[in-house]
């Protein structure tokens, strides 16, 4: 995962590789937010294997609704593991 933009109410990440299943996962948690304004990724070419995640918010940290998701997916698949 490599930062592109990194501001209070925006992030741009790239990943290479990626798990389009894993991104699905994690901007459906995010959506879940109520101050998400736009979120999702980009696959930026199918051979090359980049995809441009943008999180954009309206009053919440970007990175903190990033977070959240993130460990909130953590706590779903422990769960299932055990």
């Amino acid at each position: 995962m490599e930062k592109l933009l990194s501001e209070k109410n925006k992030i741009k990440l790239m990943f290479k590789p990626f798990d389009q299943g894993l991104l699905n996962a994690i901007n459906k948690k995010i959506w879940e937010d109520k101050s998400v304004k736009k979120s999702g990724f980009q696959v930026t070419h199918p051979e090359v294997g980049e995809a441009i995640f943008t999180l954009e918010t309206e009053k919440t940290d970007a990175k903190t609704v990033w977070n959240n998701a993130v460990s909130e997916l953590k706590k779903q698949f422990k769960e299932i593991s055990n």
